[in-house]
This record gives structure tokens, sequence and C-alpha cells, in this order.
């Protein structure tokens, strides 16, 4: 099977990062420095430890004369980043911690302000002042000098980069950050946005490989059902979601509807799948004492899924806890089956059917005129698909059949649903442009998965930024999109390999190129 062109962008991006990074490595084992790099906090921190600055132009932003006595212990764990300095402040000595950032904001960007552990911190160093005000605050309520270093460095900072090796000082490589960290703060700004947009592709591309192959055993429809059903779970339980997916499919469950009036097809898909999934009590006291609201809705229920319990009580599903592993409340899989079952009325809603709905809203969108603007009303009407508001559900106010009633909340709120339009539903639409031959559908899918605005971070996405860009603060140009944080997602993958803890499986290393398989 041929590769497709953004997979093979990706392999070339990767193969071609690779051997810079070999090569710099390569450089470093020899003693030598490679071409310069983008300026890091490491960088300012080596200043500091080796007073690479011209002593009589340190001058706080207050105008207090500063003499540095003793620079600190370099600290290589959490806090400050240099622990018993000794300095002079307009001739009077002090003693405490000073902390490195690149612009001043960091003070206040990273916390420090709000963290008793920074109320030692006697001088804050930094490149360069993100204001004019002359100290910053800690948590005690005192005031902290501030000491900006960009015109007092000896030699220049273009010399300073090609010269100092971070690798040669005690703090040496944090172990957070990737070996890789470095290479990539060379690169201009437009190659690293590159990088990251291609490998952001090719991971799209994964997710339209996958729906390719599971379309050979299952259709389109059935796809999209068993997606919504897997994008409810929460890590260990999002198994038991593909498993009721499949043992009860869709096409049954509207098989089994077609009798039923569309006011009640909700209650029966379901009755069937909470039934299915053995979430449905079944102990003779649990009927006793419920509620008048509680006692109705389990009886419409129950009405449901007696003339269809024959089809389907040879796959009942073994009851677990699983089921609400790692869950809150309001992720409890009652709510959840209960999205999924009005999203099903959706899917096969006879004037506006969902999938195709969304279709024919992005093949009619202009894409080359749209502005931001457009844009956002577009990925809002598509979330807008897909939330369950629920309002007059019973899970709307209820976490659990039977359970106390709570404040009313969304089935399947905003984020959710933006996370399965970007993960679920653009790839099927680039899947079915493909099938279709229908190269500006598959245009104007692209151009909404460039335009996606990002989605909830989580851990992964957090510790890659850290692992590739350190406190660079590269992050904030970069990460604008969903595209790119998929990126990240993308190389923790295939270059990381998934592993957190080192380095040892970077693929980067490896001469051989990766994706092909």
């Amino acid at each position: 099977m041929s590769v497709p062109p953004r997979t093979r962008r990706w392999i070339d991006a990767h193969a071609a990062f690779g051997a810079r990074l070999r090569r710099t490595l390569q450089l470093a084992e020899r003693g030598e420095v490679a071409e310069p790099r983008t300026v890091d906090e490491r960088l300012l921190q080596c200043v500091w430890f080796d007073q690479l600055v011209k002593a009589d132009r340190l001058v706080t932003a207050s105008g207090k004369r500063v003499e540095v006595l003793e620079a600190g212990r370099w600290n290589t764990s959490a806090g400050p980043d240099f622990l018993g300095a000794r300095v002079r402040l307009a001739g009077q000595e002090v003693a405490g911690d000073v902390e490195i950032h690149l612009r001043s904001s960091g003070w206040s960007a990273h916390g420090h302000h709000q963290d008793f552990e920074y109320n030692g911190v006697v001088l804050h160093v930094c490149l360069e002042a993100a204001d004019d005000r002359p100290y910053e605050e800690k948590q005690n309520g005192e005031r902290l000098e501030r000491l900006v270093l960009r015109d007092a460095l000896d030699p220049d900072l273009e010399t300073l980069r090609r010269t100092i090796n971070i690798s040669d000082y005690p703090q040496g490589r944090p172990a957070y950050l990737g070996l890789c960290h470095e290479e990539f703060l060379r690169l201009e700004p437009a190659r690293r946005r590159n990088f990251f947009e291609i490998a952001g592709r090719a991971r799209i591309e994964e997710k339209v490989a996958r729906y390719r192959a599971q379309l050979a055993t299952a259709p389109l429809r059935q796809l999209i059902y068993q997606a919504l059903m897997v994008g409810q779970g929460f890590k260990a339980n999002k198994t038991l979601y593909f498993l009721l997916s499949k043992r009860a499919p869709c096409e049954e469950l509207l098989d089994h509807a077609r009798d039923v009036p569309p006011e009640r097809r909700t209650d029966l898909f379901l009755a069937i799948l909470l039934h299915v999934a053995q979430l449905f009590p079944t102990q003779p006291d649990f009927f006793e004492g419920l509620d008048d609201e509680s006692a109705a809705f389990v009886a419409r229920l129950q009405e449901c899924w007696r003339p269809v319990r024959p089809y389907f009580a040879d796959r009942l599903m073994p009851p677990t806890r699983r089921w609400f592993s790692g869950m809150r409340p309001p992720g409890f899989p009652g709510r959840r089956l209960a999205a999924v079952a009005i999203l099903l009325t959706r899917l096969t809603d006879g004037e506006a059917p969902l999938f195709e709905d969304l279709r024919g809203r992005l093949a009619r969108f202009p894409v080359e005129e749209a502005d931001a603007k457009a844009w956002k009303t577009l990925f809002g009407d598509f979330v807008g698909r897909l939330e369950v508001e629920g309002a007059g559900h019973y899970f709307h106010t209820h976490f659990t059949l039977g359970g106390k009633p709570c404040r009313p909340q969304a089935l399947l709120g905003e984020p959710a649903a933006r996370t399965t339009v970007f993960n679920v539903l653009l790839p099927l639409l680039i899947l079915t442009a493909r099938q279709e031959k229908d190269a500006d559908l598959e245009q104007a899918c692209w151009s909404a998965v460039e335009r996606f605005p990002p989605l909830p971070k989580n851990a992964v996405t957090d510790f890659m930024k850290r692992r590739l860009l350190g406190d660079s603060g590269e992050d904030k140009a970069l990460f604008r999109s969903e595209l790119t944080n998929q990126a990240l997602l993308h190389v923790f993958q295939t270059c990381c390999s998934s592993n957190e803890r080192t380095c040892d499986q970077c693929t980067f290393l490896d001469e051989r190129p990766t994706g092909t398989e």
C-alpha cells in the first residue's frame, strides 16, 4: 500500500531532524559546540553561574547598584535556581536565593509570587524586562529587586550562545528535557513550526488509516457509533464501551426502534445499553423506596427492555466496577450512555442526519474566502450538533439510577463535543472524501483540521512541550491550534516510543526511517 503524502513528509522530516540531532551529539562528544541555539533559561543560568557580566553595569530596575559576592549553589531540584547567594544592594549585603528567567514576567507566570518557597529570593535576574516595574512581589508581601542583564552581558549574547556548552555545567540536562531539546531550539522558528505541522498531519493520517481498516468489517454508521461510544470512556474503561458497541451494534438498535414511537426511541436505546452492560440494577431492594421520578423512569426502561431481551440475553457483559474507574460522578456510565442514546437519534434523524449534515456544511463552506470569524461559527455549529444538554432527561439531574437529585448538568458538554468533532468526525470525513474521490471536500477537511482551536490540555501534551522546548516560551507561539498539539502526541508515540522516563528509545538516534509500517 502506498504511503500517503502527509505521512511521507513526516518520514522525511523525522529523518532530517534525526540527522541534525546525531550530528550535534557527535560534536558535543568531541567537545565542540554546534551552531547557535535559541536562548533559553539554562543559558542565562550559565551566565550567572560564571558571572559573564560587566560588573560595573549591574544595576537593579529600581536603580540600586549590585555587587555579586557569591553567585550561589546551583539548585538542580525544585525551588529557586541558585541557593545561598550573597550580594550587595546599594552597599548593603544580603544573603538568600536567586531566581533566573528570560523575561521578568516569568516570576508571576510561574506562580512564584504565590509560592512561600520563593520568599527567600533576594534577587530576580532576567535577560529582558517585560514591563517597567522596578520590583516583583513575593508571597509574603515583600518587594523583590529585579536585575535585567541584557546590557550587562560580557561578551555579547550572540557570542555566549555560540560558545557556552550547557552540558558542561552542573545543571546539565534536567530529567524532564529530551536529548532533542536544544536541537529543536536551534531550528529557525519557521522550520520548527513546519516540523510540528507535518507531525500533526501525520497523526491525523494515522486516525484516518485506523478508520479505513475498521471500515473493512463495519459500515460507516457503526464506525461513528463505535467512536462515539469509545469517546465516553476514560483510560481503562474505554474497552468496555467498545465491547458494548459490538454487543449492541448500531443497526440492531435501529432495527428494534422501527416499531417504537420516535419519542420512545431514546429510552429504548438506553434500556438496551444499560442491560447489556449489566449496569441496570437487579437486586430486589433497589426498587424499594424509589422516589416517584426514579420509579417512573426505571419502569419505562424495563418496559422498553422486556420485548427485546431475548435478542440480547446471550450478549450480556460480565459485571465490573471498571465502568466507574477514574470517573467523577458527571462521567458515570448511565449519563454517558444516555448521551450516546440521544446522539444515535441524531445520527438517524430523517431530516438532517448528523454526519451527512456536517459533511454538507463543510462541502458548502467557502474555504478560500472564510475569515477567522466564519471558521469559528462553523466549528461552533459542528460542536453544537454533538453537545447533549439533556434538559428534561432523568440523567440531567441524576448521576445514577435511583440516586439523589443533583444540580442540572449536560450529558455531553462542550469540551467532550469538541474532542469528538476533531478526533472522530473530521478524520471520518477525510476518509469519506477519499472514498468518494471528492478532492474539494478533502481539502476543506484539512483546512478545518489546520484551523481547529486547541482541545483541553492533557498530561502528555504538557509533558512533551517541556521535554522538547523546556521553559523557552516557544510553546505560546507554536501551539495555538489543535494540529500542533497533535504533533506532540505523535512525537511522543513515534519518536519517544511513549517513554516518559528516558530518551533510551529515541528514534531520532536511529538512522533507519520511522513510520513506514
